[in-house]
């Protein structure tokens, strides 16, 4: 199993406020341990240095202003394979996917119990961007373009609402519509291609788009946003089904639920684009599963 301290920080963070200094691995329940189970596809943008180094300062930040006294063991899977035999071990919060929880929900009792709050909405909102000299009018326009991605990997959310937009059209998959698509996890290598008219289109974050258009108004200037999508869920997180402790459950639940009311905590939520984290509600996955219809 491959662990990267710096990578993962964030996460630990937003749970604790600190991480345990053992990343061992339970297969029972411990009274005062939290077993934390964390799919690295949720890390799509966690690669800068600039956030692991501002992480490190506001993690001593909020060692001192957290009372919360528990241990933490993390497990990070990097691989679907990997998440599966995870699962199969007593736990007390899965942090995945909405489309990986749609995909395991099936074989494992999970609970969702917290989605991400983001730009005032329970989840992303997906921007269809070309630029304005291309005089493109719908999506029909984009054929045999090239077009730029804001994910990590196929399967996620921005791929499938591409895939939503080329049926509701009438028009053939991405694949064999597009002469090229690439995915990027960095905003700037997925949107600046665009702006200086290298590739005809992408698919970005309304959230990353805004920052970097504050970076550089010119961007918003020149380019045209074609489509927007309906907001959808970026992650969730979830109890194990097996586990009838309410306390433990509640405990988490109100830590994550307080975490934007603390100075550092807010800093630590921004550093991801999110908000606050919400209940989880069943309607808030409508629009993820629109994108399989």
């Amino acid at each position: 199993m491959k662990l990267c301290y710096n990578k993962y920080l964030l996460f630990a963070l937003l749970i604790s406020g600190f991480i345990s200094s053992e990343y061992s691995y339970s297969q029972n329940f411990d009274e005062h341990t939290y077993r934390l189970i964390i799919s690295s596809s949720m890390f799509q943008n966690a690669k800068s240095e600039d956030v692991e180094a501002s992480t490190k300062i506001l993690a001593s930040e909020l060692k001192k202003e957290s009372q919360v006294k528990a241990k933490f063991d993390i497990s990070v899977c990097e691989s679907s394979e990997e998440l599966i035999e995870n699962l199969k071990s007593p736990f007390d919060l899965l942090y995945i996917s909405p489309v990986e929880y749609l995909q395991l929900k099936k074989k494992f009792d999970l609970e969702p119990c917290m989605i991400s709050e983001i730009e005032n909405n329970f989840g992303d909102v997906y921007y269809l961007i070309t630029h304005k000299s291309e005089n493109k009018k719908s999506i029909k326009d984009l054929k045999n373009s090239t077009i730029n991605i804001l994910s990590n990997a196929e399967g996620q959310p921005a791929s499938l609402w591409l895939e939503k937009l080329l049926r509701d059209n009438k028009l053939p998959a991405k694949n064999k519509f597009f002469k090229q698509i690439v995915l990027d996890y960095k905003t700037n290598n997925v949107v600046l291609p665009v702006f200086f008219k290298k590739v005809n289109a992408a698919i970005v974050t309304q959230s990353a788009f805004e920052l970097i258009c504050e970076l550089n108004p010119k961007i918003k200037q020149e380019t045209e946003i074609l489509v927007r999508s309906e907001p959808m869920v970026r992650a969730l997180f979830c109890y194990d089904g097996r586990n009838n402790n309410k306390e433990r459950k509640e405990f988490l639940l109100e830590y994550l639920e307080q975490l934007h009311k603390s100075n550092h905590g807010k800093q630590v939520l921004s550093l991801y684009m999110v908000t606050r984290l919400l209940p989880y509600k069943q309607e808030y996955l409508n629009n993820i599963l629109d994108l399989y219809k």
